[in-house]
């Protein structure tokens, strides 16, 4: 989110010197906690308008005046001033001018007729008064596909801006007939939401003018405003999760909708958060670094074009452009993919193919300066053509790295990889590489000195390529990385080695194999104890015949966690003989006046207007789509594990289980590889699901559910973005306010569904557990001490709300959409493939447990392979490179560190930990800037808003106060001067700065 407004922020202000004060999100379908904290206040924004929220809440909102109000999303971030972006989507009835609007036009209307008309629209002006607080109130006169007829649009505008005042000053229309005493006159007038803002402060302000209480400061705001009588804003506690637009219409599908892309995101995230610090080095290395901003040349090869090897500054050109970085198409793709439409898996079908598409795009162009670049800081100036091959790996996921898999299967070939640790901490890993020969046995080695390896550890097991991919390796190579530099890069080579080379390649425990590095243990299932495994931090307990999760025990804490692990579906409900939604009933073309229980509600009941058949009770028509999720019953039809397949490999470094669940013939529904890593205290499971049957023409929304013996009643967590912990209660109707009705009970699967982005926890006050995912999915917890997560969806009916097409992905694609093709799926349903980790631990450590391992799932290692000749001699200028002078502290990530095309560097830090969540790391952080500078001296630096387009104390200074408890924000903290380089983080919070070296 910080990244995608980060980027645009950066095009307005140079494109069109604009720094926007105000947050704008019409269409966005929930809203999260940090969503009311980051990207408010913290991106300079004054204020923050939205479309949508429950329609319970709505309704509450309505009844009581509280459309707008105070948002104070979590106890560590500031209030903020939100509301419902006016008559939302669209004009107020009858008041649309546009291309696909049938309300009569003003213009051309008698003058009796039209003043009829405006005493309409003032009607429904006062309605919209009623439902916030003040004498200001916003209009939206336009809505999705609208603004095609300008010239109509206006015309029609600017006679009902000139008839209202003619008509109430020729006293035509009385005011006070309409509004009683509320208000004396009424004036329109175009508008921006910057300044209604300003407005709504203005009745805020006028309202305190006579506190006492009031700060010297507010009280000079309010002087020149208008007395009234006080406003009292309500505040928002929490998230707007989940939202549902009428009684059986949930908006959690989308939390799991399109796995693939949503790992493709992370994954180019997570690349982009690497590639910025590998440019940096690179400005920092080079003489001039005001300079070194600027798109490289590469061509069709992948290799710099012209003298642009001769030396580090000419790896990135002179050029100041803002969208000229080498890595812009990937910076711009995944800005392009976190629109509401986007990551979130409700797009087209097409349209999805266009965002992958482009994220690939992306990754191959950063990944072709990156590979220049790590050549360039790592190898001798004089070792022209080394590592001329060197290969981003991006499909590790896939089992597949092609330079690594040929060179495997020659003997004369030796690997050089660069592992690449884009966090700012010291860490230690377990390295998977693909390799294509099995049979054979490597010798891994680290660079430790000039021309000095080290031989590390290592362990080879098969690849059992469950998701049947041609190009997949053979088998995995895992070697030990450790005390991998912060924001810094170590070198390894692996060669083909003679046996008597390498020692303690493999443990086994069976021989069932005529290969002895390769063993595999298949259980036998008459023995009647569980297959146990172990790393010294975690032993797991697995089922003999399913290969299932029995239990984890926690070897510090001496904890056992007991788990029933199943896979299941829920049946997506559609209506009776599968009549499709997008083939609604006929109804009158005209707007329908929607009545109480009505669907898809906006600020004054118009958006339903775009679909009117959707009146009163959904219960007998709607469809789970990509956007909703429901089914057609509460249970879960538990898919049975598959006996007699269970297999084990047990080596040094690694150790898995595998097993297969449901499906029919040789054909399961579900893979899964339970696997211990040495060093690590998590169980890493990772999942494969096969194409998805739907031949009984229904759809299923896959699960896997843990359930555990905490005693967690009906309470869970699921994390903000990455941030706050949420505390979710199974069945809390009390989110919405008041209720007539439980719309809860209505959907008791899908209304207890939230989103989750890193991690999710149950715990008691002996136990914890939690999973941390390698994507967004959403999640649950229907029963006490247990948790589930949808991993995949395959559904054959549209939900109706503007995708037009069932959320059913094919291996093979899709037709052209009409008028070219009928979008026809081709192939079989898509193979997902996916990762969780399992940590256990003591009673209420759940978020610090988490806390510990969010980063590391969200930024693997990143690998970089090439391979050379054995006769071919590599000569390295440095054995490894860190960009820091030391580890940060653990609780602290180096969130952005990117050079800016002002030579200066932008360096955004985090806390990672919460209050309250640990005792170690739960506390105020001190960081020394100079750390990130070693090889440089701070000439100064800045702190800014986190977008970076404006500094932090000039903002604060101007910041519309909207809370009488305002603590005004403590400058001398904010901005350190002279060579005091030393900034202080609080829990969770986020500080952006730009800084300035010089050599």
């Amino acid at each position: 989110m910080i990244d995608q407004t980060t980027l645009g922020h950066d095009f307005l202000k140079q494109e069109l010197g604009v720094i926007p004060s105000i947050g704008w999100q019409i269409d966005p379908f929930g809203h999260s906690a940090t969503q009311g904290g980051l990207l408010t206040t913290g991106m300079g924004f004054n204020a923050l308008y939205f479309g949508r929220i429950h329609y319970v809440e709505l309704e509450n909102r309505q009844r009581d005046g509280e459309c707008e109000g105070l948002w104070e999303s979590s106890s560590m971030m500031d209030t903020t001033f939100w509301g419902l972006s006016g008559s939302f989507s669209g004009a107020p009835k009858g008041f649309c001018f546009d291309a696909l609007c049938d309300d009569e036009p003003l213009v051309g209307l008698e003058e009796e007729n039209l003043q009829l008309r405006v005493e309409d629209f003032l009607q429904l002006v006062k309605e919209q008064t009623s439902r916030t607080r003040g004498s200001n109130i916003m209009l939206t006169m336009g809505m999705d596909f609208q603004f095609s007829q300008a010239r109509k649009n206006y015309q029609n505008l600017d006679l009902l801006i000139d008839a209202t005042k003619h008509f109430i000053e020729n006293e035509a229309i009385d005011v006070n007939e309409i509004f009683g005493d509320l208000f004396d006159n009424v004036e329109i007038f175009y508008s921006t939401p910057e300044r209604y803002t300003q407005c709504k402060h203005r009745d805020f302000l006028g309202s305190r003018r006579r506190d006492s209480t009031l700060t010297s400061e507010f009280a000079h705001q309010a002087s020149n405003a208008k007395i009234r009588d006080s406003i009292n804003w309500k505040v928002k506690k929490g998230d707007f999760f989940p939202y549902a637009d009428c009684d059986h219409c949930y908006w959690t599908g989308y939390f799991s909708s399109r796995q693939g892309l949503k790992r493709l995101e992370r994954v180019g995230s997570s690349y982009l958060h690497a590639v910025r610090q590998i440019h940096s080095q690179i400005a920092l290395s080079s003489e001039k670094i005001y300079e070194s901003y600027g798109s490289v040349e590469i061509n069709v090869n992948g290799k710099l074009d012209g003298d642009a090897k001769e030396k580090s500054s000419a790896l990135i050109p002179r050029v100041k452009a803002w969208n000229n970085s080498p890595l812009f198409e990937l910076d711009d793709a995944m800005g392009v993919a976190q629109h509401h439409d986007a990551v979130s898996g409700t797009s087209k079908q097409h349209v999805a193919y266009d965002y992958a598409k482009q994220i690939s795009k992306g990754i191959s162009s950063a990944s072709a300066f990156a590979t220049e670049a790590l050549r360039e800081l790592l190898l001798d100036a004089n070792t022209h053509g080394s590592l001329e091959n060197l290969s981003y790996c991006h499909l590790l996921n896939e089992t597949t790295c092609e330079v690594s898999q040929i060179a495997s299967e020659d003997q004369d070939q030796i690997i050089h990889i660069v592992v690449y640790n884009a966090l700012a901490v010291n860490r230690s890993e377990i390295i998977s590489l693909p390799i294509n020969d099995e049979n054979a046995n490597y010798l891994v080695e680290r660079l430790v000195n000039h021309n000095e390896w080290q031989q590390v550890s290592t362990s080879l097991v098969p690849n059992s390529n469950y998701a049947k991919l041609s190009g997949a390796a053979s088998a995995t190579l895992y070697f030990e990385a450790n005390n991998l530099l912060p924001i810094g890069a170590s070198i390894f080579r692996i060669n083909k080695a003679e046996s008597e080379k390498i020692s303690d390649l493999v443990v086994n425990t069976s021989d069932s194999s005529d290969t002895s590095h390769l063993r595999a243990k298949h259980v036998d299932d008459e023995d009647e104890n569980d297959i146990v495994v172990s790393n010294g931090l975690l032993t797991v307990h697995c089922d003999r015949s399913t290969g299932a999760i029995k239990s984890i025990i926690d070897s510090d804490s001496g904890i056992t966690v007991n788990i029933e692990q199943s896979y299941g579906f829920y049946k997506a409900f559609s209506p009776e003989g599968n009549q499709d939604v997008t083939d609604p009933p006929p109804f009158d073309t005209k707007f329908n006046v929607k009545g109480a229980g009505m669907c898809l509600p906006g600020y004054v009941d118009s958006e339903g207007d775009e679909l009117p058949w959707l009146l009163g009770s959904a219960e007998t028509w709607q469809n789970g789509g990509a956007y909703i999720f429901r089914t057609s019953d509460i249970d879960l039809n538990i898919v049975p594990e598959v006996a007699s397949t269970v297999t084990v490999h047990e080596t040094e470094l690694v150790s898995e289980v595998h097993a297969k669940f449901g499906g029919s013939g040789n054909q399961p529904l579900i893979e899964q590889i339970t696997r211990l890593v040495k060093g690590k205290n998590y169980v890493e499971v990772e999942y494969v699901v096969s194409p998805v049957p739907v031949d009984d023409g229904i759809g299923k929304e896959i699960i896997s559910r843990f359930s555990t013996n905490i005693d967690s009643g009906g309470a869970f967590f699921t994390d903000s973005n990455g941030r706050e912990f949420m505390e979710r209660t199974r069945g809390d109707n009390k989110l919405y306010g008041t209720l007539e009705h439980d719309p809860v009970a209505m959907e008791q699967v899908a209304g207890n569904f939230y989103p989750v982005n890193s991690a999710v926890y149950v715990e008691d006050k002996d136990r914890s557990f939690s999973i941390l995912l390698d994507r967004s999915q959403g999640a649950s917890s229907l029963s006490s001490g247990s948790i589930e997560l949808m991993i995949q969806r395959r559904l054959l009916y549209d939900d109706a709300r503007g995708v037009n097409e069932a959320l059913n992905e094919t291996d093979s694609g899709i037709t052209p959409n009409p008028p070219y093709g009928s979008a026809t799926r081709v192939g079989d349903g898509i193979v997902v493939k996916g990762i969780h980790r399992l940590m256990v631990g003591r009673g209420k450590t759940a978020a610090a447990m988490a806390r510990s391992r969010m980063d590391e799932i969200f930024s693997p290692a990143h690998l970089f392979v090439s391979s050379a000749p054995k006769d071919k001699e590599i000569q390295f200028k440095h054995t490894s490179f860190s960009a820091l002078e030391s580890s940060l502290p653990s609780n602290i990530m180096l969130v952005t560190y990117a050079i800016r095309q002002n030579g200066s560097f932008l360096v955004r830090l985090a806390h990672q930990y919460g209050c309250d969540e640990s005792t170690k790391h739960s506390v105020p952080t001190q960081i020394d800037l100079k750390i990130l500078f070693p090889s440089k001296t701070i000439a100064s630096f800045t702190e800014k808003t986190l977008s970076g387009n404006q500094n932090r104390v000039e903002w604060e200074q101007t910041r519309l106060v909207w809370d009488d408890n305002f603590t005004p924000f403590h400058y001398e903290d904010s901005r350190v001067l002279n060579e005091d380089t030393i900034v202080t983080l609080k829990p969770l919070e986020v500080r952006t700065f730009e800084v300035e070296v010089v050599a």
